[in-house]
């Protein structure tokens, strides 16, 4: 048995993303995890989590995933001003499809009611929007290759702008998703 501390943060938002990025660099660190997964919009929150990576001593590869092209184009996209510099700390960035989103939205958008993908957000929501981005991204970057499934990684999203959110999970594709596993939260909005 152990007993670990969880950073329960104020509310959601950016104002609480250093927080949450200390934190998670912090565990990162303690469990040598080597992939650490956030979701991000311009790259910021990427580089961020890079710099802070490596002050707490973590080696973690981060994995910046943004917007798929049809919200990118409303939301924002990556920035090489954030890219460039966390490229250069070994950042890898990708940007796909909503792995709830997708197919699922088209059939919910045009035909209403309820689809799987929108069930399982749903349910990661009762947690907050930062889990179910941070386990949204995890899947993408899985399906991608460019997160190695079937080992503990750290996983990051958020509610809207910056990281609020943080968990160490096992990965999995979205074919494969029953096999994911969160294994503990590391911060979340209280």
């Amino acid at each position: 048995m152990k007993e670990k501390t969880v950073l329960y943060l104020d509310k959601a938002g950016i104002k609480e993303c250093p927080a949450c990025l200390r934190a998670a660099a912090r565990r990162a660190a303690e469990l040598e995890l080597s992939h650490a997964v956030v979701a991000t919009t311009s790259g910021r929150t990427a580089l961020l989590l890079a710099r802070v990576l490596r002050e707490e001593g973590s080696r973690a590869m981060v994995i910046g995933v943004g917007y798929a092209a049809n919200f990118a184009s409303k939301w924002g996209r990556f920035e090489k001003k954030f890219t460039e510099p966390a490229e250069k700390l070994g950042a890898v960035f990708i940007a796909g499809t909503h792995a709830f989103g997708g197919v699922n939205g088209a059939v919910s958008e045009r035909l209403g009611g309820l689809t799987p993908g929108n069930l399982i957000a749903s349910v990661y929501y009762t947690f907050g929007q930062g889990l179910k981005v941070a386990v949204e991204v995890a899947v993408m970057a899985a399906d991608q290759g460019v997160l190695p499934t079937g080992r503990e990684t750290l996983a990051l999203g958020g509610s809207g702008v910056g990281a609020d959110t943080a968990v160490v999970l096992t990965p999995a594709c979205s074919q494969d998703f029953f096999k994911l596993k969160i294994h503990e939260i590391v911060s979340m909005p209280r």
